[in-house]
């Protein structure tokens, strides 16, 4: 019986088309279905439900489809080694699927030009406001808000952390700061909250003392920074997706907090309103080449079925 051992390069070919051909298909195919439907719905509201579970869905059915082309590759006295790069590429998709949601959010979410702050009692879904008229950030009524916060890691080690956060009402002028204040059921005002976040690692496995003297010192130098800004110096806002705890600890921390409703926190961007999600794009483009790089380094070196290359021969 004639063994054959092809060599290495003997099976670029083959490899080129039974193995990356199928893979950049199903790339092409996650990109344009996911972002697509992405920019289609704009479901910025569904949060972890499309952002996390869409690509996952995505994902499996596209790796599903691959495992058929993929029978090329070799078993193992473990099973199928194409369960190996599958599994890279399903951990991929999602990566991407995350990123690229993140992205388009900046690139195709809702911008809303503002004639008046008191417009933002009622944003919509807009994702980004361009106030066109004079506003007042209420700084003396600011709310404050910082605290330590101990994470168990693995194998019993604590690391310290802290976050201080601070929430501005952003008015339309400086007398509805009187108005808020004066007349109880006016307090749905502000309409909208300008929020600043710090957070820092203190260090793992400090004694008490210890991190709390770093936790004084960081609350102390972000007072300190926050205090040199100009919080009127915008060029736009975005809506916070998901606000943390500290945030909203923060606006109740201030003498205008709102009785009832949830308030609109928004971030304010100095950055020119063109570059927006300039960032996010980079950090997808990146991951895209460095992750299909890895899984196509793998479909080379990967050893194939020896019956599979007999059956290709004459």
């Amino acid at each position: 019986m004639l063994n054959f051992h092809p060599s290495w390069y003997d099976t670029l070919p083959r490899r080129g088309r039974t193995l990356l051909l199928p893979y950049l298909q199903a790339l092409a195919v996650f990109l344009v279905v996911f972002g697509g439907a992405t920019a289609l719905l704009r479901p910025w509201s569904w949060g972890y439900r499309w952002s996390l579970w869409g690509p996952l869905a995505i994902g499996f059915a596209l790796c599903w489809w691959l495992w058929r082309p993929w029978a090329l590759l070799a078993t193992n006295i473990k099973g199928e080694s194409r369960r190996v790069p599958l599994l890279f590429v399903w951990a991929l998709f999602v990566a991407l699927g995350w990123n690229l949601r993140n992205y388009l959010r900046y690139r195709v979410g809702e911008v809303r030009d503002l004639r008046s702050v008191r417009e933002l009692a009622q944003p919509g879904e807009a994702v980004f406001f361009r106030l066109h008229s004079s506003y007042y950030a209420d700084r003396p009524h600011l709310g404050r808000y910082a605290a330590p916060h101990i994470f168990i890691l693995k194998g019993g080690s604590k690391r310290f952390e802290a976050s201080v956060a601070y929430a501005c009402p952003l008015l339309a002028a400086e007398a509805d700061t009187a108005t808020a204040r004066l007349v109880p059921q006016a307090r749905l005002l502000p309409p909208a909250w300008l929020v600043y976040s710090y957070q820092k690692t203190l260090g793992d496995n400090l004694a008490p003392g210890e991190a709390n003297w770093r936790f004084v010192n960081f609350a102390a130098r972000t007072d300190a920074h926050f205090d040199s800004l100009n919080l009127a110096d915008f060029t736009y806002l975005m809506r916070l997706e998901g606000p943390a705890y500290d945030q909203y600890r923060a606006v109740r921390a201030s003498a205008l907090a709102p009785y009832w409703g949830s308030p609109l926190l928004l971030q304010p961007i100095r950055r020119p309103f063109a570059e927006r999600g300039s960032s996010t794009g980079h950090l997808l483009l990146w991951l895209m080449l460095a992750g299909s790089s890895f899984i196509c380094f793998l479909l080379l070196v990967m050893p194939l079925r020896p019956d599979e290359l007999a059956a290709d021969q004459p």
